[in-house]
């Protein structure tokens, strides 16, 4: 076997090795053949390439278009011009509007360099709150350098009729055998503006409406004329919570009806406090128990004659242990109980509430409904 005579190619072969095997330990494990490594820190990353060749180009002369204050009674136009600025022919595929704008069907779909285009778009305002609203376009095309391109319109909406309160008619707690009424303001843009009726839709209570006499005002230069009209809710006799809805007409045919909710709750004199007692998070099959009060609004003594746990269907709640008791000096009159409620959790998970109807005297509360919040895990 021949043997290497000269030490120095010896070293020379030994380092040229151990320098292949070191550069082979520090090259990316998963980068493919080929792919440019990720830009090293304070290394600004390459630009991405350009499109070589012919190709169209959408150049609007304008993105956006302003309306300015327009009435919220009819449909208003505006059109977007554009130019193919590119050296191939530009194909529109899509021109589409958001809510209330809508954009008719283009003429042609495609032009050649240097032609230019319209683009129509029609906003409808009716049924939108007043105020400042933007709507956009979006047009989807091939050109390579922004295939979608968004076009804005704008427009601050002036109502026909303005509505204060605008949103509802909130009558909140009404406390039973209370009458309360709220009142709606209504101003009209027509010059011999009127409230023409007021009715409710539903079943419930009759409320009843008075209209106003109209008054002339003067808003922002403008004249115009102004209806108050007062909403009576009438001795609430029923313990409930009611939603409906109050439709107003006028004699301006822009807006002929005008439907607002109206909202509330009447209160019994018995006070629950809490509705829903919660026991919080229980362990499996252990004690749990808290405290519930019920007192009488008006100070009027009453009893409680029990407390009845309602079963739910198709599920098995833990049974509930009620303690009541009066509070104050004495217990013949009293006006406000405490209650004691007591229970065992299952060995099971549990989550739900567990309804409760409580008995008294008080006329017209007979049954007042409590719940019990229970989690087991």
């Amino acid at each position: 076997m021949a043997q290497l005579r000269n030490p120095a190619l010896i070293v020379f072969v030994a380092g040229a090795a151990l320098a292949a095997a070191a550069s082979a330990q520090t090259a990316p494990q998963n980068a493919p053949s080929g792919d440019p490594l990720p830009p090293r820190p304070n290394q600004v990353a390459p630009e991405a390439p350009k499109p070589v060749g012919p190709s169209g180009r959408f150049t609007p002369t304008a993105k956006s278009f302003d309306f300015g204050k327009i009435l919220c009674d009819k449909p208003v136009e505006h059109v977007f011009k554009f130019k193919n600025t590119g050296d191939a022919n530009l194909v529109i595929t899509s021109a589409t509007g958001s809510c209330h704008c809508t954009v008719p069907a283009l003429q042609k779909s495609e032009y050649a360099p240097g032609e230019e285009g319209e683009i129509k778009v029609v906003f409808d305002p009716k049924g939108k709150a007043a105020g400042k609203v933007q709507q956009r376009v979006t047009v989807v095309s091939n050109d390579p350098t922004s295939p979608t391109t968004s076009l804005t319109l704008e427009a601050d909406l002036m109502a026909i009729v303005n509505v204060e309160p605008a949103r509802l008619v909130a009558f909140g707690q009404i406390a039973k055998g209370e009458t309360k009424s709220m009142e709606l303001n209504l101003t009209g843009r027509l010059e011999n503006f009127e409230v023409t009726g007021v009715t409710f839709d539903g079943t419930g209570e009759e409320i009843k409406a008075v209209i106003g006499t109209p008054e002339p005002v003067e808003i922002n230069g403008e004249k115009m004329r102004r209806v108050n009209v007062k909403l009576v809710y009438p001795s609430a006799k029923k313990i409930e919570r009611f939603q409906r809805n109050v439709i107003i007409t006028t004699n301006d045919a822009r807006e002929k009806e005008i439907k607002l909710p109206v909202m509330g709750e009447v209160l019994g004199d018995l006070d629950v406090r809490p509705l829903r007692v919660s026991m919080g998070l229980v362990a499996r099959e252990a004690q749990f128990s808290n405290t519930a009060t019920i007192s009488s609004r008006s100070g009027k003594p009453f009893k409680i004659k029990g407390i009845k746990q309602v079963a739910s269907p198709g599920r098995a709640d833990p049974e509930l242990k009620f303690d009541i008791k009066p509070v104050g000096k004495g217990s013949v009159n009293p006006a406000e109980y405490t209650i004691a409620i007591e229970g065992k959790a299952p060995n099971d998970g549990f989550r739900s509430v567990i309804d409760c109807e409580v008995l008294t005297d008080m006329p017209g509360e007979e049954t007042i409904k409590m719940g019990v919040y229970l989690v087991v895990r």
